[in-house]
């Protein structure tokens, strides 16, 4: 009985289509929608990713763009031909891209060193580039080589390994979670070129079945699909089979390049590559699932030889750039690109190492919070989690005491992380904007300090951005909340050479921007916009919406996209002291896009 018993309840499961938590789904994105993004995945905040491939030999390309694309660059002679004359000049004009297959030989690599490396990092996973464009497998794929009619798998050719397998063992090992990258189109392939469908049929779909059955990855990572649409990928048959047939159904998280304009708006969470959504169709990015940015040491994905050190991220960029991304709500997917020995350049081991040095002691900032109170903050950025606090402070206050603008929860304790005096509570008074926090006697990081600040129940902020000590009220590009396609925040050099955020790609009119400022009952401010305008833009009109009141600017040429002025939008006077709703929209846009904004200024009279 007990047998039967056994057997009966197996045949009902397998009736039922039950595969590992029991949930079934239909080949469609509303059905897909249900599966929940893993908590680990919300939780973890910092992720590695690897580009390494055959690409890694040449290690070239303009320092503008990525070398792992060097294929694409030789064949389409981009960037005035400087991947094709470098390419002649350095392996001759006969030197084919598959010539490096057996020059990738990873002679010095150490999957567990990797490992080790992103472990101390504070790397919670890793996503390596299984599949690059060039269609070269980092597993023992013989379809891979079959259908090219030569090696083109790292088990046949080149490091003669299962670069994909070693690595993920090695990392399951040291406790960092393992993913996969795929990419969809393949340049060169013949299958690709000459019947797409059935490229997909025996290649794609069968590809990805054997690295989700094979590796049981907990993070699935597809790209290389905005050419064409989720139709053709089959994107719906192929997600529906990994939530169903995968080891780890509860736990694995895809990402939402599954087709042609699809990205932020499908998958587990969306992604942005350098701020950038990339989305073709025009749509914003979805707000209910969480997002991830991809990101390099360096420009490039991929080892580039070009880059020089001042392209490299320094310790600091990196640790803030954590910081400000899961300030944001986000995870950060760094980059590393090592070199075809298999060894990972010093200059991005140091910087992973930095930032685990600064996890070790603030780990509990990132780790497990959610995104800030706060629109903005004068001197950094914070994270929350239940009712704590996190305050990330870079520009240290030149009297030691630290303003908290517009928090309106009563602080029961502020302590700083990693306090050379064990247990030290802050001194905490009331200031004009906002309680403040006595930083007198603390040693500052290096890189950012973190003051906690414990409070009676979950954190109320009141989010408008106040005067400075003028009486101006500057509304930063990266403190309003933005809606609608296109628009997003980008970054260009300011005057010091340093990074500035500024809203670009405004390039339709259903796009807008909303700050809350607060402003001073009866007085008249004058209004002024510091952006920048590109020749042939210009004679747009940007509607600026202050309360009750519009007021309509239309810019003149600046000299370009980077050139940014002071352009005066008129006046304002506000009825009565408090909080005021401002909104810009795009109300027309003769060129390719209507301004690059950096902030908006009101200026007591």
């Amino acid at each position: 009985m007990r047998a039967i018993s056994i057997f009966t309840l197996l045949l009902f499961c397998a009736t039922l289509g039950f595969a590992g938590d029991g949930v079934d789904f239909d080949p469609t994105w509303e059905s897909l929608s249900q599966h929940p993004t893993p908590q680990w995945f919300s939780d973890a905040k910092f992720g590695i990713f690897i580009h390494w491939g055959v690409y890694s030999v040449p290690a070239f390309c303009d320092t503008s763009t990525y070398s792992e694309w060097y294929q694409y660059w030789y064949d389409t002679n981009s960037h005035g031909g400087k991947v094709r004359d470098f390419h002649h000049k350095n392996y001759g004009e006969d030197f084919l891209y598959r010539d490096f297959a057996p020059r990738f030989r990873a002679e010095l690599w150490d999957p567990d060193e990797w490992a080790s490396i992103f472990r101390r990092s504070g790397a919670r996973y890793m996503v390596i580039t299984s599949k690059h464009h060039d269609g070269y497998c980092l597993w023992p794929n013989s379809a891979a080589s079959e259908v090219r009619g030569y090696p083109w798998n790292s088990s046949e050719v080149g490091p003669k390994r299962d670069l994909v397998g070693e690595l993920i063992a090695a990392c399951r090992k040291e406790g960092v979670r393992p993913g996969i990258y795929y990419s969809f189109m393949e340049w060169q392939s013949p299958l690709y070129e000459n019947d797409k469908e059935k490229y997909v049929d025996t290649l794609m779909i069968p590809q990805i079945k054997e690295l989700i059955e094979r590796y049981q990855p907990d993070v699935f990572w597809p790209d290389g699909e905005w050419d064409y649409p989720d139709t053709l990928w089959k994107s719906t048959e192929i997600l529906e089979w990994i939530y169903e047939n995968a080891s780890n159904p509860d736990e694995i998280a895809v990402n939402d390049r599954w087709g042609k304009g699809l990205r932020g708006q499908v998958g587990d969470y969306s992604t942005t590559e350098y701020g950038n959504l990339g989305n073709s169709s025009g749509k914003g990015m979805n707000k209910v699932r969480p997002f991830e940015e991809c990101r390099g040491i360096g420009h490039s994905f991929a080892f580039n030889r070009a880059e020089n050190y001042e392209i490299y991220a320094s310790r600091t960029k990196s640790i803030r750039t954590l910081i400000d991304l899961v300030s944001k709500g986000g995870n950060l997917l760094l980059d590393i690109g090592p070199d075809d020995d298999g060894t990972i350049p010093l200059i991005m081991v140091d910087r992973l190492l930095a930032i685990g040095r600064w996890l070790d002691v603030n780990g509990e900032s990132i780790y497990g919070t959610t995104a800030s109170p706060f629109r903005s903050l004068p001197w950094g950025t914070a994270t929350s989690k239940g009712n704590s606090v996190y305050l990330h402070i870079y520009d240290w206050p030149a009297d030691d005491i630290l303003e908290v603008p517009g928090l309106v929860t009563a602080i029961t304790r502020a302590t700083m992380l990693g306090d050379r005096k064990e247990g030290r509570s802050l001194e905490i008074s009331a200031g004009e904007q906002g309680p403040r926090i006595s930083l007198t006697d603390l040693h500052p990081n290096a890189h950012a300090t973190v003051i906690r600040l414990d409070l009676a129940s979950k954190p109320v902020v009141d989010t408008a951005i106040a005067p400075d000590s003028s009486g101006a009220v500057r509304l930063l590009a990266g403190s309003g909340i933005i809606t609608g396609p296109g628009l997003r925040i980008e970054t260009y050099p300011g005057d010091d050479g340093s990074a500035v955020e500024n809203l670009g790609y405004w390039n339709n009119t259903d796009a807008q921007v909303m700050w809350e400022a607060r402003l001073e009952g009866g007085r008249s401010y004058s209004i002024s916009l510091d952006h920048a305008c590109k020749q042939g833009s210009e004679g747009g009109e940007l509607e600026l919406t202050i309360g009750e009141e519009t007021l309509v600017f239309t810019p003149a040429p600046t000299g370009g996209w980077m050139s940014f002025i002071d352009g005066e939008a008129g006046s304002f006077t506000a009825e009565e002291s408090g909080a005021v709703e401002v909104r810009l929209r795009a109300r027309k846009i003769p060129g390719e896009a209507l301004i690059n904004l950096r902030s908006l200024l009101f200026t007591p009279r």
